[in-house]
């Protein structure tokens, strides 16, 4: 269950991007359904990508019967791969209206899509295509997205 201490330097220039929880389970996690698609995807990106607590928190949780994947998780941050951006309380209002606005979000889906509406040109790097291509920010306009391959993008 261990992926490399980092991310490589990536070998294309691309805009910024935003790291949903599913490609860093997916990264670190050499068992998850989706870690070919997590390492081929972010190991092409220079880092830092941005995320925010809520991910990072949910991905602990979701790798937590390993304390070493954990722990490389949380060595992401301390390595500057990953930009965590603080979104309380500024943002709760933000984060309330999407909420509202889609009954199936959850709070770490709704920082990431603030997140997207904080960073416009950046891409959602996402394995959750059954609700990233369903959300809107700026109230109407579909996410960029990195997706799985056979999934709907924009």
């Amino acid at each position: 269950m261990q992926g490399p201490a980092t991310f490589r330097r990536g070998r294309a220039s691309v805009a910024e991007h935003i790291s949903d929880t599913g490609p860093l389970v997916g990264w670190i996690n050499s068992r998850d359904q989706w870690h070919t698609w997590s390492t081929g995807v972010l190991e092409m990106l220079a880092p830092p990508l941005i995320t925010c607590e809520a991910v990072i928190a949910e991905a602990a949780w979701q790798l937590g019967k390993s304390r070493q994947a954990v722990d490389q998780l949380y060595g992401l941050v301390d390595a500057g791969a990953l930009r965590v951006v603080d979104l309380l309380p500024e943002h709760m209002p933000h984060l309330r209206a999407l909420t509202a606005k889609y009954p199936q979000m959850d709070f770490c889906d709704a920082a990431v899509v603030r997140l997207s509406e904080m960073f416009p040109l950046a891409r959602v790097i996402t394995t959750d295509t059954a609700h990233f291509t369903v959300y809107r920010r700026f109230g109407n306009k579909p996410l960029a997205l990195v997706l799985p391959s056979g999934q709907a993008a924009v």
